[in-house]
């Protein structure tokens, strides 16, 4: 059973009840909550959802994803489109387990056959223009979940060991197909999750706990998410009244070829960016929020 020292848990639960199912459906609405465009749920499979391991095993469904990241922009080849699968999986992926896991403590049985999608399409801003995203809700087997706590070790691991079940035959697909590298997959898969661990810190009121938690997974020797260049750093300014705000970032540990693209560039915190630039275009971007001249 999970701890109960985690501050986005209940402090009670009903006489009577099933804890375990009690906080599994709290993690679940306070998820849906957080990440709207995308819900977790559990439930059974059903004619609305497609298993994770029939998406992933049908050349006609990986040939749609590359279809639909190919028209996104002009000049779009088959690694760049890759790149881009990779990114909207693994934001699907981690927007759907990382809030579950630093919030709650749980974590879901990620095998391909235990988790079912619901994909469709949107649209995001990046680098201040809108484009078209393909995104998905997840559902999960209810009985795959593992109860544990985000500081610790041992949940970390097993949280790493479900993501790697996950990814390893999903890189090993988009590989084959778009040639892309595994590495290269892996460190943007990596980024996905780093990514939405920082930001689900922030919202949980843990963001130090949640990064920690975050470098214990994603820094494993011999683990195929672990890179040396993905790291969280700040950036600090003076604010009106000059005084010191810094702002924490994530630095990338892999390129999303964006920058191939007709019109595209590199992200402000792509890898390839000169960390001097990178952090001055941050402390610009932090300015203008600010709304320091």
């Amino acid at each position: 059973m999970a701890r109960d020292d985690n501050p986005s848990r209940a402090s009670a639960t009903a006489p009577g009840s099933d804890p375990k199912r009690a906080l599994l459906t709290q993690a679940l609405e306070a998820q849906s909550a957080y990440v709207p465009e995308m819900r977790a749920e559990i439930g059974p499979a059903s004619a609305d959802w497609t298993s994770s391991k029939t998406f992933w095993a049908s050349d006609a469904a990986l040939d749609d994803f590359i279809a639909f990241e190919q028209s996104r922009y002009e000049g779009v080849d088959a690694k760049t489109a890759g790149a881009f699968i990779m990114n909207d999986y693994g934001y699907i992926l981690s927007a759907t387990t990382v809030p579950l896991f630093v919030g709650f403590g749980l974590i879901p049985d990620l095998s391909l056959s235990s988790v079912a999608l619901k994909f469709y399409t949107t649209e995001r801003r990046h680098e201040g223009k809108v484009y078209r995203a393909r995104r998905a809700n997840v559902r999960f087997v209810e009985r795959g979940f593992q109860y544990g706590h985000l500081s610790d070790p041992e949940d970390g691991e097993r949280f790493r060991s479900e993501i790697e079940t996950h990814l390893r035959p999903v890189v090993d697909r988009i590989h084959a197909t778009t040639r892309l590298s595994r590495a290269a997959l892996w460190r943007l898969a990596g980024d996905a999750i780093a990514d939405r661990f920082l930001d689900a810190g922030r919202h949980f009121g843990i963001v130090e706990t949640a990064k920690a938690a975050a470098m214990r997974i994603l820094k494993v020797p011999g683990s195929p998410l672990t890179n040396r260049e993905l790291q969280y750093f700040d950036v600090t300014i003076f604010d009106r009244h000059q005084k010191e705000f810094s702002a924490t970032f994530q630095q990338r540990g892999g390129c999303c070829r964006f920058y191939c693209v007709e019109g595209g560039a590199y992200c402000t915190t792509c890898v390839l960016k000169a960390p001097a630039d990178r952090d001055e275009e941050l402390r610009q971007a932090v300015r203008d929020q600010l709304g320091i001249v």
